[in-house]
């Protein structure tokens, strides 16, 4: 693996290959929501993803990583309603805040992104792991990063990551829910992961797989 690192420009190509990612998966996290929710969550997260899109094609070109992630996240929550709308926007301003001055991303910025990310939910949605929200996703990411080799390279510290998140989501299945309208639910929300877990782990694994190819291209035949 070569030590690639992600500039303003990546993170939006980043941001549109999880776009395209989500609306593939548009109709399972809306089934995924019907279980315990009303049923939209998949047209919420691809039409923030657009509204995200649209707002980064007319963005100065010039902006930095960090204004990227928050103009991302500005656009996301004007661009769609209800809870995730926010706890995911806030993400990603909050993704972006905690990059501030940092020009590039290597595996010691991913870990800096993800626990701005993590710190950005807890506050916005007032969620602890367990809750069975994003966060239990986001939390099991940052936590997978803790102990990173120095050697690691980013497109190796993303995919474990990656790895973590979708971990996370899976274990909500397990969990009770303590906050929103499926926390009325009981027993009825076991054996049904929260939606938002795992929209965060695709846009991650999106991350993960861009990265992993702009690495092989940065392999010399």
């Amino acid at each position: 693996m070569t030590n690639i690192r992600i500039d303003a420009n990546d993170m939006r190509a980043i941001l549109d290959y999880a776009r395209q990612r989500i609306q593939q998966e548009e109709s399972a996290l809306n089934a995924l929501d019907a279980a315990i929710g009303d049923g939209d969550h998949g047209i919420t997260m691809r039409v923030g993803l657009q509204a995200v899109q649209a707002a980064l094609a007319v963005s100065p070109q010039d902006a930095s990583l960090s204004e990227v992630l928050i103009e991302a996240g500005k656009a996301f929550m004007g661009g769609t309603g209800g809870a995730i709308g926010v706890i995911f926007g806030r993400m990603l301003s909050a993704g972006g805040n905690a990059l501030t001055n940092i020009n590039g991303m290597g595996p010691a910025e991913l870990k800096i992104m993800l626990n701005g990310m993590e710190t950005g939910v807890a506050r916005a949605g007032k969620a602890r792991p367990g809750d069975k929200t994003l966060l239990d996703s986001l939390h099991a990411a940052c936590e997978s990063l803790k102990s990173s080799p120095t050697s690691e390279s980013l497109s190796e510290a993303i995919s474990r990551a990656a790895c973590a998140a979708e971990e996370g989501a899976e274990r909500t299945a397990g969990m009770h829910c303590r906050l929103g309208r499926a926390s009325r639910l009981g027993d009825r929300a076991l054996g049904h992961r929260d939606p938002g877990a795992v929209s965060f782990s695709l846009v991650l694994r999106s991350m993960a797989v861009w990265v992993k190819g702009k690495d092989r291209e940065a392999v010399p035949n």
